[in-house]
Protein backbone atom coordinates (compact mmCIF):
# COMPACT_ATOMS: atom_id res chain seq x y z
CA UNK A 1 0.00 0.00 0.00
CA UNK A 2 1.32 3.30 -0.96
CA UNK A 3 1.78 6.07 1.55
CA UNK A 4 1.33 9.98 1.14
CA UNK A 5 2.72 12.49 3.30
CA UNK A 6 2.02 16.01 3.06
CA UNK A 7 5.12 18.82 4.12
CA UNK A 8 4.90 22.91 3.62
CA UNK A 9 8.36 24.18 3.21
CA UNK A 10 8.33 28.56 3.08
CA UNK A 11 4.49 28.24 3.29
CA UNK A 12 4.56 26.24 0.52
CA UNK A 13 2.59 22.54 0.83
CA UNK A 14 3.16 19.34 -1.19
CA UNK A 15 2.72 15.89 -1.25
CA UNK A 16 4.74 13.12 -1.67
CA UNK A 17 3.33 9.58 -2.31
CA UNK A 18 5.87 6.88 -1.37
CA UNK A 19 5.87 3.05 -3.04
CA UNK A 20 4.77 0.41 -0.73
CA UNK A 21 7.55 -0.92 1.79
CA UNK A 22 9.61 2.54 2.15
CA UNK A 23 9.03 4.52 4.78
CA UNK A 24 9.31 8.02 5.24
CA UNK A 25 11.82 7.31 8.36
CA UNK A 26 13.92 5.68 6.12
CA UNK A 27 13.40 8.39 2.36
CA UNK A 28 12.25 11.32 3.88
CA UNK A 29 14.25 12.41 7.35
CA UNK A 30 15.37 15.71 6.05
CA UNK A 31 11.66 16.84 5.82
CA UNK A 32 10.28 15.26 9.30
CA UNK A 33 10.14 19.42 10.84
CA UNK A 34 8.64 20.26 7.50
CA UNK A 35 5.50 17.97 7.93
CA UNK A 36 2.27 19.38 7.53
CA UNK A 37 -0.35 18.39 10.27
CA UNK A 38 -3.44 20.56 8.83
CA UNK A 39 -5.51 17.59 6.49
CA UNK A 40 -7.23 20.36 5.11
CA UNK A 41 -4.35 21.91 3.04
CA UNK A 42 -4.40 21.15 0.00
CA UNK A 43 -0.38 20.92 -1.97
CA UNK A 44 0.47 22.97 -4.89
CA UNK A 45 2.05 20.01 -6.31
CA UNK A 46 2.20 16.03 -5.96
CA UNK A 47 4.51 13.77 -6.31
CA UNK A 48 4.84 10.17 -6.57
CA UNK A 49 7.21 7.12 -7.71
CA UNK A 50 6.95 5.02 -10.71
CA UNK A 51 9.35 1.75 -10.28
CA UNK A 52 10.71 0.76 -14.25
CA UNK A 53 12.85 -2.38 -15.59
CA UNK A 54 13.77 -0.13 -18.15
CA UNK A 55 13.83 3.59 -18.15
CA UNK A 56 13.15 3.51 -21.89
CA UNK A 57 9.43 2.63 -20.19
CA UNK A 58 8.98 6.57 -19.32
CA UNK A 59 9.56 7.88 -22.74
CA UNK A 60 11.14 10.81 -21.91
CA UNK A 61 11.77 12.26 -25.32
CA UNK A 62 14.90 13.62 -27.17
CA UNK A 63 17.53 14.76 -24.60
CA UNK A 64 18.05 18.30 -25.16
CA UNK A 65 20.92 19.19 -22.53
CA UNK A 66 22.71 18.08 -19.60
CA UNK A 67 23.71 20.70 -17.35
CA UNK A 68 25.92 21.07 -13.98
CA UNK A 69 29.11 21.31 -13.36
CA UNK A 70 29.23 18.64 -10.79
CA UNK A 71 26.84 15.90 -9.85
CA UNK A 72 23.88 15.64 -9.40
CA UNK A 73 23.59 16.49 -13.13
CA UNK A 74 20.62 17.94 -14.83
CA UNK A 75 19.11 15.95 -17.94
CA UNK A 76 16.61 18.53 -20.37
CA UNK A 77 14.48 15.95 -22.62
CA UNK A 78 11.90 17.07 -25.08
CA UNK A 79 9.44 15.13 -25.91
CA UNK A 80 7.24 17.01 -27.87
CA UNK A 81 8.03 20.69 -29.01
CA UNK A 82 7.47 22.90 -26.08
CA UNK A 83 7.26 19.85 -23.44
CA UNK A 84 9.69 18.57 -21.37
CA UNK A 85 10.96 16.32 -19.40
CA UNK A 86 13.74 15.78 -16.77
CA UNK A 87 16.27 13.45 -15.50
CA UNK A 88 19.07 13.41 -13.10
CA UNK A 89 22.31 11.13 -12.59
CA UNK A 90 25.56 10.81 -10.84
CA UNK A 91 27.18 10.74 -13.95
CA UNK A 92 26.74 12.22 -17.21
CA UNK A 93 26.67 8.58 -19.33
CA UNK A 94 22.94 8.70 -18.36
CA UNK A 95 20.18 9.68 -16.41
CA UNK A 96 19.48 7.58 -13.18
CA UNK A 97 15.91 8.90 -13.06
CA UNK A 98 13.51 10.56 -15.19
CA UNK A 99 10.43 12.92 -13.63
CA UNK A 100 7.74 13.49 -15.85
CA UNK A 101 5.72 16.33 -14.74
CA UNK A 102 2.03 16.95 -15.89
CA UNK A 103 1.32 20.30 -17.90
CA UNK A 104 1.24 22.28 -15.25
CA UNK A 105 3.36 20.83 -13.02
CA UNK A 106 0.99 19.55 -10.46
CA UNK A 107 0.68 16.11 -10.49
CA UNK A 108 4.04 14.51 -11.33
CA UNK A 109 5.79 10.82 -11.25
CA UNK A 110 9.24 10.02 -11.02
CA UNK A 111 10.71 7.02 -12.66
CA UNK A 112 13.51 4.88 -10.68
CA UNK A 113 15.46 1.42 -12.09
CA UNK A 114 13.69 -1.06 -9.94
CA UNK A 115 17.29 -3.05 -9.43
CA UNK A 116 18.64 0.00 -7.66
CA UNK A 117 15.06 1.30 -6.28
CA UNK A 118 17.21 1.16 -2.64
CA UNK A 119 19.88 3.48 -3.67
CA UNK A 120 18.22 6.17 -5.40
CA UNK A 121 14.95 6.83 -4.21
CA UNK A 122 16.38 9.71 -1.98
CA UNK A 123 18.14 10.56 -4.90
CA UNK A 124 15.23 10.99 -7.21
CA UNK A 125 12.64 12.48 -4.80
CA UNK A 126 15.38 15.15 -3.33
CA UNK A 127 16.02 16.54 -7.04
CA UNK A 128 12.86 16.35 -8.22
CA UNK A 129 11.26 18.04 -5.34
CA UNK A 130 13.49 20.37 -5.89
CA UNK A 131 12.61 21.02 -9.28
CA UNK A 132 8.71 21.03 -8.53
CA UNK A 133 9.15 23.17 -5.72
CA UNK A 134 10.46 25.97 -7.95
CA UNK A 135 8.57 25.72 -10.92
CA UNK A 136 5.52 25.68 -8.73
CA UNK A 137 6.39 28.77 -6.35
CA UNK A 138 7.87 31.14 -8.87
CA UNK A 139 4.65 32.45 -9.23
CA UNK A 140 4.42 33.39 -5.24
CA UNK A 141 7.40 35.31 -5.38
CA UNK A 142 9.50 32.38 -3.96
CA UNK A 143 13.28 31.36 -5.47
CA UNK A 144 15.14 28.87 -4.44
CA UNK A 145 18.90 29.09 -4.88
CA UNK A 146 22.38 27.76 -4.46
CA UNK A 147 23.63 29.51 -1.32
CA UNK A 148 24.77 28.98 2.58
CA UNK A 149 23.01 30.64 4.79
CA UNK A 150 24.00 31.48 8.61
CA UNK A 151 21.58 33.71 10.83
CA UNK A 152 23.09 36.24 13.07
CA UNK A 153 20.82 38.41 15.91
CA UNK A 154 17.22 37.14 14.14
CA UNK A 155 18.91 38.19 10.42
CA UNK A 156 19.63 36.04 7.99
CA UNK A 157 22.93 36.64 5.81
CA UNK A 158 23.03 34.76 1.99
CA UNK A 159 26.90 33.27 0.51
CA UNK A 160 26.63 33.31 -3.13
CA UNK A 161 29.68 31.32 -5.97
CA UNK A 162 30.14 28.63 -7.56
CA UNK A 163 30.48 25.07 -6.43
CA UNK A 164 34.19 25.21 -4.73
CA UNK A 165 34.14 28.89 -3.89
CA UNK A 166 33.88 28.55 -0.51
CA UNK A 167 30.36 29.15 0.83
CA UNK A 168 30.01 26.70 2.88
CA UNK A 169 33.46 27.85 4.58
CA UNK A 170 32.97 31.30 5.01
CA UNK A 171 29.58 30.16 6.87
CA UNK A 172 31.78 27.75 9.07
CA UNK A 173 34.52 30.36 10.01
CA UNK A 174 31.58 32.89 10.83
CA UNK A 175 30.53 29.83 13.59
CA UNK A 176 33.65 29.21 14.75
CA UNK A 177 34.76 33.18 15.24
CA UNK A 178 31.34 35.13 15.34
CA UNK A 179 29.53 34.00 18.86
CA UNK A 180 25.59 34.16 18.29
CA UNK A 181 25.60 32.60 15.01
CA UNK A 182 24.58 29.36 13.60
CA UNK A 183 23.68 27.67 10.28
CA UNK A 184 20.16 27.86 8.53
CA UNK A 185 20.57 25.84 5.44
CA UNK A 186 24.28 24.82 3.57
CA UNK A 187 22.95 24.11 0.00
CA UNK A 188 19.49 25.21 -1.19
CA UNK A 189 17.64 27.60 1.25
CA UNK A 190 14.41 29.62 0.05
CA UNK A 191 13.79 33.30 -0.15
CA UNK A 192 10.29 34.82 -0.30
CA UNK A 193 8.85 38.41 -0.46
CA UNK A 194 5.55 38.67 1.83
CA UNK A 195 3.91 41.79 1.49
CA UNK A 196 7.19 43.93 1.17
CA UNK A 197 9.13 42.05 3.70
CA UNK A 198 12.04 39.34 2.21
CA UNK A 199 12.89 36.48 4.26
CA UNK A 200 14.82 33.39 3.64
CA UNK A 201 14.02 30.00 5.36
CA UNK A 202 15.21 26.66 5.64
CA UNK A 203 14.85 23.67 4.04
CA UNK A 204 14.69 20.03 3.78
CA UNK A 205 17.58 20.09 0.93
CA UNK A 206 20.80 21.41 2.50
CA UNK A 207 23.36 18.80 0.28
CA UNK A 208 26.23 17.28 2.39
CA UNK A 209 25.32 19.26 5.37
CA UNK A 210 22.55 17.53 7.52
CA UNK A 211 20.77 21.09 8.10
CA UNK A 212 17.01 20.52 7.82
CA UNK A 213 15.60 23.81 9.89
CA UNK A 214 12.05 24.92 9.45
CA UNK A 215 12.90 28.75 10.42
CA UNK A 216 13.19 31.72 8.79
CA UNK A 217 15.07 35.33 8.94
CA UNK A 218 14.57 38.47 7.63
CA UNK A 219 17.22 38.51 4.76
CA UNK A 220 19.78 41.44 5.53
CA UNK A 221 22.25 41.27 3.09
CA UNK A 222 23.86 38.71 0.13
CA UNK A 223 27.46 38.07 -0.39
CA UNK A 224 29.17 36.64 -3.57
CA UNK A 225 32.30 34.85 -2.87
CA UNK A 226 34.98 34.54 -5.04
CA UNK A 227 38.56 33.11 -4.16
CA UNK A 228 41.32 35.99 -3.60
CA UNK A 229 45.16 35.83 -1.86
CA UNK A 230 44.16 38.76 0.01
CA UNK A 231 40.19 40.02 2.11
CA UNK A 232 38.22 42.92 0.39
CA UNK A 233 34.70 43.59 0.30
CA UNK A 234 32.94 46.00 -1.75
CA UNK A 235 28.75 47.09 -2.25
CA UNK A 236 27.44 46.10 -5.69
CA UNK A 237 25.71 48.60 -8.09
CA UNK A 238 22.40 46.66 -9.52
CA UNK A 239 23.76 45.27 -12.47
CA UNK A 240 26.91 43.49 -11.06
CA UNK A 241 24.23 42.41 -7.78
CA UNK A 242 22.04 40.83 -10.69
CA UNK A 243 24.79 39.22 -12.19
CA UNK A 244 26.05 37.82 -8.32
CA UNK A 245 22.67 36.14 -7.76
CA UNK A 246 21.75 34.84 -10.98
CA UNK A 247 24.63 31.95 -11.48
CA UNK A 248 22.61 30.89 -8.00
CA UNK A 249 19.31 30.50 -9.57
CA UNK A 250 18.00 27.00 -10.65
CA UNK A 251 19.41 25.96 -14.57
CA UNK A 252 15.89 24.97 -15.44
CA UNK A 253 14.26 28.70 -15.39
CA UNK A 254 16.31 29.07 -18.66
CA UNK A 255 13.85 26.49 -20.85
CA UNK A 256 10.78 27.75 -19.31
CA UNK A 257 9.81 31.58 -20.42
CA UNK A 258 7.09 31.66 -17.50
CA UNK A 259 9.50 30.72 -14.84
CA UNK A 260 12.02 33.30 -15.96
CA UNK A 261 9.79 36.19 -16.34
CA UNK A 262 8.64 35.26 -12.66
CA UNK A 263 12.40 34.80 -11.60
CA UNK A 264 13.42 37.62 -13.72
CA UNK A 265 10.90 39.68 -12.14
CA UNK A 266 11.85 38.01 -8.29
CA UNK A 267 14.91 38.86 -8.50
CA UNK A 268 14.04 42.78 -9.74
CA UNK A 269 12.13 42.80 -6.51
CA UNK A 270 15.23 41.53 -4.10
CA UNK A 271 17.79 43.71 -5.63
CA UNK A 272 15.41 47.19 -4.32
CA UNK A 273 15.02 45.68 -0.88
CA UNK A 274 18.35 43.95 0.01
CA UNK A 275 22.27 44.73 -0.04
CA UNK A 276 24.63 42.84 -2.23
CA UNK A 277 28.09 42.65 -2.07
CA UNK A 278 31.33 41.11 -3.28
CA UNK A 279 33.88 39.36 -1.31
CA UNK A 280 37.51 38.68 -2.86
CA UNK A 281 38.67 36.79 0.46
CA UNK A 282 41.03 33.74 1.88
CA UNK A 283 39.69 30.69 4.08
CA UNK A 284 40.56 32.80 7.28
CA UNK A 285 38.73 34.38 10.13
CA UNK A 286 39.66 38.10 9.02
CA UNK A 287 37.40 37.23 5.89
CA UNK A 288 34.52 35.99 8.22
CA UNK A 289 34.74 39.10 10.56
CA UNK A 290 35.10 41.71 7.70
CA UNK A 291 31.53 40.21 5.96
CA UNK A 292 30.08 40.53 9.75
CA UNK A 293 31.44 44.04 10.29
CA UNK A 294 30.15 45.21 6.64
CA UNK A 295 26.52 43.55 7.31
CA UNK A 296 25.68 44.21 10.40
CA UNK A 297 27.57 47.61 10.30
CA UNK A 298 29.31 46.79 13.34
CA UNK A 299 32.22 45.90 14.96
CA UNK A 300 32.67 42.22 16.21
Amino acid sequence: MENSYKYVVAGHPFEVTLPEGFSKEDHLSSYEPFICTDESVQPLFRLRVEFADDLHEANPGQVKDVMNDEAPYFWLFEEIEGRYNFGFSYTKSRPDCILKPSEDYSDNVVYIPRQYASRLLEFALSNSMMLLYTFNTSPYDTLMIHASVIAYEGKGYVFLGRSGTGKSTHSRLWLENIEGTWLLNDDNPVIRVIDGAVNVYGTPWSGKTPCYKNEHYELAGCVRLSQAPYNHIRKLPVLQAYGAIHPSCPPEFAYDPALYDHISGFIGQLLSKVPFYHLACLPDEEAARLSCTTLTEKGV
